[in-house]
């Protein structure tokens, strides 16, 4: 079970980062199709990080 918290939190670390990139496209996106199209992607890795956090959740009330 710890090697899995651990996989699951440096997974969680990398996927942070990708939503910080992904975030910093939204704002500074040069028309609206790209603000939609970078909010789009903001929102999918979004919904990733909030699964990956619940599943850290779910695994330490496992334990």
């Amino acid at each position: 079970m710890e090697n899995l918290l651990i996989n699951l939190s440096q997974w969680l670390s990398d996927e942070r980062e990708i939503l910080d990139q992904l975030a910093h496209d939204v704002a500074t996106s040069d028309t609206v199709e790209d603000m939609v199209t970078a909010k789009q992607a903001y929102n999918v890795q979004n919904i990733k990080v909030e699964t990956i956090e619940e599943s850290i959740h779910f695994v330490e009330e496992a334990k």
